[in-house]
């Protein structure tokens, strides 16, 4: 996200909260293999669209 939007995103690496998902795993293939679906966009792709949007509608969903 730093590298489509050109500013630096502050975070801090802290423990699990309790319920916190230890780890998680995701495979495409099985989406693939029953739905047929392939994703035709990448991580930097959505980063660039949701920095987009949100740079062309500043107050969100709220009305100006």
């Amino acid at each position: 996200f730093e590298k489509t939007s050109g500013k630096p995103v502050p975070y801090e690496i802290v423990d699990r909260r309790p319920g916190d998902v230890a780890t998680s795993y995701a495979n495409p293939a099985k989406a693939h293999d029953l739905l047929g679906f392939e994703a035709e966009r990448d991580l930097g792709d959505m980063c660039r669209d949701a920095w987009n949007w949100q740079q062309r509608n500043p107050m969100g969903f709220k009305n100006g």
